[in-house]
């Protein structure tokens, strides 16, 4: 993953999820989590993510007796 968060990733993502989102507010999205991103970058870590989301259910129910 690149380093830096553009504005026109941030378009492009938005235009893939069809939300819609203006140049200027794309810009502030960029801003607002381009230090995170970096962060992470410098650090290299990873964040896991689930599979198939749909075990989610499945892991909290473990706890569960019934």
């Amino acid at each position: 993953m690149p380093d830096e968060v553009t504005p026109e990733r941030v378009a492009a993502i938005a235009a893939a999820a069809r939300v819609p989102l203006d140049q200027t507010a794309a810009a502030r999205v960029a801003r607002a989590v381009n230090p995170t991103v970096s962060r992470f970058a410098a650090e290299k870590l990873a964040l896991p993510l689930e599979v198939e989301p749909a075990t989610y259910a499945v892991v909290a129910r473990q706890g569960i007796k019934k």
